[in-house]
């Protein structure tokens, strides 16, 4: 049998090797000039060896201390390689780029679409130009590298506040995507420090914030691609702590916080439990005094394109839901599936009280997701983060889901179903993991 210390020295070799490995492949994913596209087989790599460097991680049997250094030093090289060139998947960074400059040039980042002749004097390289054929999205007399330029902006008020002070650090958005991405950096940098504080809280193990810290979709969408949902998960990951910690009014402050960042971390609400007062005013008064300058300024137009892209997702017409599509229709499931994440949703409100506060966040991100089934990889960094900090990994697929609408066309499908046969799959493993445990301890009470 191998000694103790040869099997730990044999295991960190082992994490060293893997971790080089992840550290290579989110390298060549993001340098510039590179350009390695996100195929199946990149995603399916990085999902794997995500998988056992944790195996690893807790074979190792390190102390808290070194784990939470290992996991720190970790994530920081995984976001350096991540920041090696421009987003490779994404171009949400020029909006925020773009509403950054309106506010700052005195004018609400509501009022006025990218394209409207009223912001003519602010557009400038490399957001605009005037190439013939137009190879980005066209506008009248020109060219931009802002998607969806003819329409308001849909990003919350504490998003854009982020997106201007970001403007300010960096001088006038010198460094055009760096400076978003290194801000991307350093909050799945602190929300991994959240999460070991978390995880300290609780005096369980720290190994499985590897979850998070280690994952190449988080360095990949939240520093490469600089999304704003890192923000949205700090926030989320902070409430989620405050309320372990019985700080119920500190916990709806930055529940409210989030949802002025993304919107759809409103449903961690859920966490406050049966004596939801206290967290439900702080969240509240949040988002209200948030969104009240704009309002003031430019009414109704607070809510930018939202209305319009849950309609060009097919939410309104039911076609995104697609678990539920496939059980009752895409007609009935635009009725059935908010009626099913509103009772989902109650349900663990009303019972939270009786599970860790962890627990329930990661039920209630998982249930938003397996209901709505987003298309975008993004949306389940909230997942990721909640699975660090429960140790659920039966949910890890289901953070991978929304990538394969990405890589359709590597397995022969459509969109759709690639994306259907991810979240299809996720929600096997999750019933499978439930019924097992449950089994086993029929077994046990029948010897």
């Amino acid at each position: 049998m191998m000694q103790p210390a040869v099997r730990r020295r044999w295991l960190i070799a082992m994490a060293g090797l893997l971790f080089a490995a992840q550290l290579t492949l989110i390298a060549l994913l993001t340098a510039r000039g590179i350009r390695l596209r996100p195929t199946l087989t990149v995603q399916l790599a990085g999902f794997a060896i995500s998988l056992f460097l944790l195996l690893t991680i807790r074979l190792m049997n390190l102390g808290r201390r070194a784990v939470a250094v290992v996991l720190l030093g970790g994530c920081a090289l995984l976001q350096c390689a991540a920041m090696l060139g421009s987003p490779v998947s994404s171009d949400d960074d020029y909006r925020y780029l773009w509403d950054a400059k309106v506010q700052l040039s005195g004018t609400d980042p509501y009022r006025y679409v990218p394209s409207d002749p009223a912001l003519q004097s602010l557009r400038a390289n490399p957001m605009f130009d005037h190439q013939s054929p137009c190879r980005s999205h066209p506008i009248v007399n020109g060219c931009t590298a802002i998607n969806r330029p003819n329409v308001h902006t849909a990003y919350p008020p504490v998003a854009e506040a982020v997106f201007t002070g970001i403007r300010l650090l960096s001088l006038g958005g010198k460094g055009n995507h760096l400076p978003l991405q290194l801000a991307g950096a350093l909050g799945v940098l602190a929300t991994t420090g959240l999460l070991i504080r978390l995880a300290t809280v609780r005096a369980g193990p720290v190994w499985p914030v590897a979850a998070w810290a280690l994952s190449p979709l988080v360095a990949v969408e939240a520093t490469n691609n600089a999304h704003i949902e890192w923000l949205a998960v700090l926030f989320s990951v902070g409430a989620v702590l405050a309320a372990a910690r019985g700080r119920k009014g500190r916990s709806g402050l930055l529940i409210g916080a989030a949802i002025a960042t993304k919107l759809y971390p409103g449903v961690l609400l859920t966490i406050t439990g049966r004596r939801p007062i206290r967290a439900l005013v702080m969240a509240t008064a949040v988002v209200v005094l948030s969104y009240l300058p704009h309002l003031l300024v430019v009414g109704g137009s607070v809510l930018g394109y939202l209305p319009a892209y849950l309609r060009e997702e097919q939410y309104s017409s039911g076609g995104r839901y697609l678990i539920v599509s496939a059980l009752v229709g895409a007609g009935a499931s635009s009725l059935v599936a908010p009626i099913l994440l509103i009772g989902l949703l109650a349900w663990l409100w009303w019972s939270a009280d009786r599970r860790p506060v962890e627990l329930t966040a990661l039920f209630t991100v998982g249930g938003y997701l397996l209901v709505t089934t987003p298309g975008y990889s993004w949306y389940a960094l909230s997942l990721v983060a909640m699975i660090a900090a429960t140790g659920r990994f039966e949910w890890l697929w289901l953070s991978f889901a929304p990538s394969l609408l990405y890589m359709a066309g590597d397995i022969g499908l459509s969109r759709t179903s690639a994306t259907w046969l991810g979240y299809a799959a996720a929600l096997a493993l999750v019933v499978a993991a439930r019924v097992r445990p449950r089994e086993s301890r029929r077994r046990e009470g029948a010897v």
